[in-house]
């Protein structure tokens, strides 16, 4: 196989995409390196590369090359754009029967749906990247640098596929494989990224030693490449690791580092400086500085608000209110957190620090009336972000709370009256003791109530399920006993019809004015046998039923326009009729939907079939529509019921004047599929 790219070109476009699968998890030290080589790509060069793609002259090799570059020019600005550069490339490969091509194409197209948060379809395409490597291995002859360079990929970005979908292990056992590589390939920087990912992931885990160690492994390979922007984020990152660890001290020391790195270097995106900041001023409070806390603090919240990040100013506006805390400055620090509270940001864990800040700036102001209202808010965001792993942490905000409360009252009971301190601090012990019994009184009944709604909510979503899944069975069976009966009943007695009245003109012997008539006779009949023939279809396709899911789709597509692209990915087992009946009806109605309304020019419909799990998407490139301002009409209503009541998900993603892509995944019953075989 020809090479593609001149060594410098090749070894320039793999450090360009690199580090891309790291941004989940490595954002500063992904987003910094990138930030000055995106500003390569310029328009300029864009319009360049797409010139090269409509030059009906070009090569394979400028195509590829040009396909390759402007992927990675829009993988940041425009994705999608980005992911049919892939699927250019992609089809040339196959086109060409280029393997290794092939798999650099699926690798980026594993990149692109990483980047548009389809996990499932990143993880697919990665997979087929291995198998397409391995096979151009036995076939193809291929450069060992561009082999190796992909292989080291493939290993970072399935291993975050893993660590994003909690298989923890899983994700270590490829990031230790790609730090194996990036060591004996001597490429320092992709091995400290790989280590920060390793510590991010044993963090997950709760192992902060394994997390320190890996850390400050990759905080060596940046020193020894002189990275100055990466070993700041390694101070950043060390430091909340050591405030975890209640190590305050080193923790200091890391946050200053990282800090004084960042805040030395020329035209330094203020963006940059703000994360060294947060944890500076989060190891100045641990180690009870909270002036010099608050000072920079305030410069957090600056910074944060000049880059127009609402994530970024949430964060810095909690560390911001625990400083007023500190400070007993509660007014000041009800105020910080109520403007986090505003922002629409979807980290329910901070929501709920800040709940409690905001609860703790009230007791400090005595007001128990906020302090109590706030407090249920705190319960409510910890009730909606827990898991059964943190079914303990209300429990202890509940005893923390108490705790704080009943040391207020009896400081203000001292302040009052010092020489009745004693008799007022006992009396306000037992009414407290009443106040308690009784908040944890109502509290109970409340719980019980919510989960006794709970518990009649999922009673009557499994009642309205199983309602569902018994309309559509016996919508199955009615239109397959239409179909069949119109097929074999009426469409018997017309075809005999015809043989009769052919029989009889033959027999009668008309005139031409007879035969005329009869000959209209005739046509009228040939249109009704079609007619019932088209019911019959539409109520169950005969294809449907004897050749299964693929067929039928396919068959579907290719009558109803040449403008329709239809593939099918994986195994081609069939399954249980009512599910291949739900997934054709669905394609059917969103189909038609696209073909209606949208003026697409291309319309694509894709089935992938695993061992578990089947999912399709539908997507055109017609005029779309928002979906937060448009109403959802009867049809997707329908299909969203449809596809609850088998347990699947269903995504639906428009744009205006771009498109429309709807994804469905159902999960597959071996046994039901084992029925089916077994029934044919």
């Amino acid at each position: 196989m020809k090479q593609h790219f001149t060594k410098s070109s090749k070894k320039f476009f793999n450090k360009k995409v690199r580090y891309l699968l790291a941004v989940g998890i490595v954002f500063l030290l992904t987003a910094l390196p990138l930030q000055s080589q995106k500003k390569q790509w310029t328009q300029e060069l864009k319009d360049s590369l797409e010139t090269v793609l409509n030059n009906p002259n070009a090569s394979d090799d400028e195509i590829y090359t040009s396909c390759k570059r402007l992927f990675a020019a829009y993988i940041y600005s425009d994705t999608q754009k980005s992911l049919e550069y892939t699927w250019k490339g992609i089809n040339l490969a196959k086109k060409r029967k280029h393997n290794f091509l092939l798999a650099e194409f699926y690798y980026n197209a594993g990149v692109a749906y990483h980047y548009l948060s389809k996990i499932d379809s990143s993880l697919y395409y990665y997979e087929q990247a291995l198998v397409m490597q391995e096979q151009a291995k036995h076939k193809e002859v291929i450069d060992e640098e561009d082999f190796e360079f992909l292989q080291l990929e493939l290993l970072i970005g399935i291993g975050t596929i893993y660590h994003f979908s909690g298989k923890f292990d899983m994700a270590l056992d490829h990031w230790l494989k790609a730090l194996d590589m990036a060591e004996k390939m001597d490429e320092l920087d992709i091995a400290g990224t790989v280590c920060v990912n390793l510590a991010e992931n044993y963090s997950c885990m709760m192992n902060l030693q394994q997390a320190e160690t890996y850390l400050l492994k990759a905080d060596k390979f940046f020193r020894d490449i002189n990275h100055q922007i990466n070993i700041a984020d390694m101070g950043s990152r060390l430091s909340k690791i050591y405030t975890r660890k209640n190590d305050y001290q080193k923790a200091l020391e890391y946050a200053e580092e990282a800090y004084n790195i960042l805040s030395s270097l020329p035209d330094m995106d203020i963006y940059h400086l703000i994360s060294p900041i947060r944890s500076l001023a989060m190891a100045l409070l641990n180690v009870y500085d909270y002036e010099k806390a608050l000072e920079y603090a305030l410069i957090a919240v600056d910074y944060s608000k000049q880059v127009k990040k609402q994530e970024s100013l949430c964060s810095s506006l909690s560390i911001l209110s625990k400083c007023y805390l500190k400070l007993n400055k509660y007014k000041e620090a009800e105020e910080a957190a109520l403007h986090a509270l505003e922002l629409d940001i979807s980290d329910v864990n901070l929501y709920t620090i800040l709940y409690q800040d905001v609860t703790k700036a009230y007791i400090g102001m005595k007001n128990s009336e906020k302090a109590l209202e706030y407090f249920d808010k705190t319960l409510a965001a910890i009730e909606n972000f827990s898991t059964k792993n943190f079914q303990s942490s209300i429990s202890e905000m509940e005893v923390k709370y108490n705790t704080e409360k009943k040391e207020i009252q009896i400081a203000a009971l001292k302040e009052k009256n010092t020489l009745m301190m004693w008799i007022i601090v006992a009396g306000g012990g037992v009414l407290l003791l009443v106040l308690v019994a009784l908040f944890f009184l109502w509290l109970w009944t409340v719980q019980k109530r919510r989960l006794a709604e709970s518990y009649i909510k999922q009673i009557e979503q499994e009642k309205q399920i199983v309602a569902t899944q018994s309309v559509f069975d016996g919508e199955v069976q009615e239109r397959t006993r239409l179909a069949r009966d119109l097929h074999d009943g009426m469409g018997s007695k017309l075809t005999a019809m015809k043989i009769h009245l052919e029989k009889l003109k033959q027999i009668a012997g008309f005139d031409n004015p007879k035969e005329e008539q009869f000959n209209i006779v005739m046509d009228i009949l040939d249109d009704s046998v079609q007619e019932m023939r088209r019911v019959s279809h539409n109520l169950m396709p005969e294809t449907l039923s004897h050749a299964g899911l693929k067929p039928a789709v396919d068959e579907f597509c290719r009558s109803m326009s040449s403008q329709i692209i239809f593939n099918y990915y994986g195994d081609e087992t069939r399954l249980d009729l009512k599910l291949e009946a739900l997934i054709y009806r669905i394609i059917h109605e969103l189909v038609n939907n696209a073909l209606k309304y949208s003026a697409a020019s291309q319309i694509m419909v894709q089935i992938a079939q695993e061992q578990d799990t089947i999912s399709f998407t539908v997507q055109d490139n017609g005029r779309g529509f928002d979906t937060t301002a448009q109403t959802e009409g009867m049809g997707l209503q329908s299909i969203r019921t449809r596809v609850a009541s088998f347990g699947g998900d269903i995504q639906i993603d428009s744009k205006v004047e771009v498109g429309t892509e709807v994804n469905v995944e159902l999960k597959i019953d071996s046994s039901a599929s084992l029925t089916f075989m077994n029934e044919n």
